[in-house]
C-alpha cells in the first residue's frame, strides 16, 4: 500500500469500514461511510477491487482486500450469456445442472462468509499497518465498523494477533444490513424454511426442533467456521461460543445463533424496530436501530434522468400508476419476476407504467422478449431515484429493497426464494405493508395471474387502503430516526 507523509485529522478517530464483497451489503455500508466522511470523519473502506471505483467515487479512501478475500460478486452472480448458468451455480454443483435452494445457501456460507476469514484478517492487518504509517501514533486511533456477516473481527476478538507495534482498534461497531442471525425460542434459523410467527408452547417446541435439526445439518459448516477462525489465529473461538451457549441454558452452539455479533461495542441495525418480531429475549443492550440509510444524491446519467422525468410526468400529469419491478443484484434471472410483471401488466397501457430494473450495468433482456409499450427497461437505476414516483414496488425481497420500500412508503409485492429472501417475504406480509405471492415463477400463467391481482389490489382505492396505510406508517417510523446521527451517537464514546 506504500508509505505516505503523516497527516493530522483533528480529534475524530479514524473509521475503518468493511463488508462482505456483495453489492447488496456494500451499498448500505458505503452509504453510511460516505455520509460520515462528508461530516468530517476520516474514513477508509476495506473492500474488493471490483468495487474500487464505486467506493473511491464517494471520497472515502479505498483499501483492497487481499488474496481470496478479494472476491468479485459481479462475475460470481451474473450469467455469462443467454441460457448460461452463473459462476455461483457452477461452484455449487460442479456441473451445469441447476442447484437446489439449500445447496445455494450453503455455498454462500462457504464462499462468502466463512472461507475468506483468514484472508480478511490478513487484510485487516495490512489496512491497520497502512493507517498507522499514514497518521502519527497519537492520532492513529481506529474504530472498525464492520458489516456483521463479514465475520471480519471474529479472529481478533478471539486472540488473533496483529503485526508488531500495531495497537488494537479502540472500538468496534457491527453494522447489520439484514435480518440479524440471532438465536431465539421464537424464531427459527434465518435461512431455514420460514414459518408463521407465534408465541404458543406448541410453536416454541416446533422452533426448538428446527434448531436441533439445523445444528445437525450445518455441523460441517460450523466446523469449517471454527477451522478458518483458528487458521487466522483465533484460538479460543470454539470454547468461547460453547461457554456463551451454556450460559444461556443451551447445550451447544449452532451456526447463525449470533456468533457474528459477539465482541462488538455496538450493533447498528438498519431498519425500524416495529418491522421485527417481539421475542421474550428482547434485543441485546448494545443494539441500536438506525432506520433507513441516507438516500442517494448521486447525479444520474442523462438517459436515466430522462427516464425518471418521463415516469414522473406520466404519474403527475397523466394520472398513471407506476409499478417498479426489480430483483436486486444477486438473483437476476428475469424469468423470476421481471418478465412475469411485464406480462401481467402489459394489458394496462392506458393506466399503468412499468419500470423494470435489471440489476447490473450493461445488462439487457433476452433478444426474443417483446417489451410492451407501457414498460420501460433499464439496466441499473438507484431505487432512491425512482421509488419516490412509484405506487407499487415488486421485488424479490432482498433486505435492502424492502428497507428502500419502507423508506419511501411504497407498498410492495414480494416473491423471493433465495438467501434470506424467503424470511423477508414472510415478514413483509406479516407487517402488512405488502402482499406475498404464494405461487412460484415456475407456475407460469398462475404466477402471472396472482401477480397481476396483487398489484391490482394495492392500486385499488378501497382494497389497497390498508396496505398503503401500513407502508406510510413504517415510513414515518423510519423518518423519525436520523441514521447518521444515531451512528455518531455510537461513535461518541471514542471521541
Amino acid at each position: 500500500m506504500g508509505s505516505h507523509q503523516k497527516v493530522n485529522h483533528g480529534d475524530k478517530p479514524i473509521l475503518l469500514f468493511t463488508s462482505i464483497p456483495a453489492t447488496g451489503h456494500i451499498t448500505p455500508t458505503l452509504r453510511i461511510a460516505s455520509a460520515l466522511h462528508a461530516r468530517g470523519w476520516p474514513v477508509f473502506y476495506l473492500g474488493p477491487t471490483a468495487h474500487k471505483a464505486t467506493i473511491s467515487a464517494t471520497g472515502v479512501q479505498f483499501l483492497p482486500f487481499l488474496d481470496d478475500a478479494d472476491f468479485n460478486d459481479l462475475t460470481y452472480f451474473a450469467p455469462k450469456g443467454e441460457g448460461a448458468i452463473t459462476e455461483k451455480d457452477a461452484v455449487v454443483q460442479g456441473t451445469t445442472s441447476e442447484p437446489t435452494w439449500r445447496d445455494r445457501v450453503f455455498s454462500d456460507f462457504r464462499e462468502f462468509f466463512i472461507s475468506p476469514i483468514p484472508a480478511r484478517h490478513r487484510s485487516l492487518c495490512a489496512a491497520l499497518t497502512h493507517i498507522h504509517q499514514l497518521f502519527p501514533p497519537s492520532s492513529a486511533r481506529v474504530v472498525v465498523v464492520a458489516e456483521a456477516t463479514s465475520n471480519f473481527l471474529l479472529p481478533l476478538f478471539h486472540g488473533a494477533p496483529l503485526p508488531p507495534s500495531i495497537p488494537k482498534p479502540i472500538g468496534s461497531i457491527a453494522l447489520s444490513v439484514m435480518i440479524p442471525a440471532l438465536r431465539s425460542a421464537h424464531i427459527p434459523p434465518l435461512v431455514s424454511e420460514p414459518i408463521e410467527f407465534d408465541t404458543t408452547p406448541a410453536y416454541r417446541e416446533r422452533v426448538a426442533k428446527i434448531w436441533r435439526d439445523w445444528e445437525m445439518e450445518t455441523r460441517g459448516l460450523k466446523e469449517l467456521l471454527v477451522e478458518k477462525v483458528e487458521q487466522a489465529g483465533g484460538k479460543d473461538f470454539a470454547k468461547a461460543m460453547e461457554t456463551r451457549e451454556r450460559e444461556k441454558g443451551r447445550e451447544s452452539w449452532a451456526l447463525l445463533s449470533g456468533e457474528c455479533f459477539v465482541g462488538y461495542d455496538h450493533v447498528c441495525q438498519i431498519g425500524v424496530e416495529s418491522w421485527f418480531y417481539k421475542t421474550e429475549e428482547g434485543w441485546p443492550a448494545n443494539w441500536r436501530f438506525v432506520g433507513a440509510v441516507p438516500k442517494s444524491v448521486r447525479v444520474l446519467e442523462e438517459a436515466k434522468q430522462a427516464l425518471v422525468d418521463e415516469v414522473k410526468l406520466a404519474r403527475e400529469k397523466e394520472g398513471k400508476k407506476v409499478v417498479v419491478v426489480a430483483q436486486g443484484t444477486v438473483e437476476i434471472d428475469p424469468r423470476h419476476l421481471i418478465l412475469p410483471t411485464i406480462q401481467a401488466l402489459g394489458g394496462r397501457e392506458e393506466d399503468t407504467l412499468v419500470v423494470a430494473i435489471l440489476g447490473h450495468r450493461g445488462r439487457t433482456l433476452p433478444k426474443d422478449v417483446v417489451v410492451p409499450a407501457n414498460a420501460k427497461v433499464v439496466d441499473y437505476l438507484a431505487y432512491d431515484a425512482i421509488l419516490p414516483h412509484a405506487d407499487v414496488f415488486v421485488s424479490n425481497a432482498g433486505y435492502g429493497a424492502v428497507m428502500h420500500g419502507i423508506g419511501h412508503g411504497v407498498p410492495m409485492v414480494v416473491a423471493g426464494e433465495e438467501q434470506d429472501k424467503k424470511e423477508n417475504v414472510v415478514r413483509v406480509q406479516w407487517r402488512g405493508h405488502g402482499i406475498k405471492l404464494n405461487k412460484s415463477w415456475r407456475d407460469d400463467k398462475e404466477y402471472v395471474k396472482e401477480l397481476a391481482e396483487a398489484v391490482g389490489k394495492i392500486m385499488d382505492e378501497e382494497e389497497g387502503r390498508e396496505v398503503r396505510k401500513r407502508a406510510m406508517e413504517l415510513k414515518e417510523e423510519a423518518d423519525s430516526i436520523d441514521c447518521i446521527m444515531t451512528v455518531e451517537e455510537c461513535l461518541s464514546p471514542y471521541l
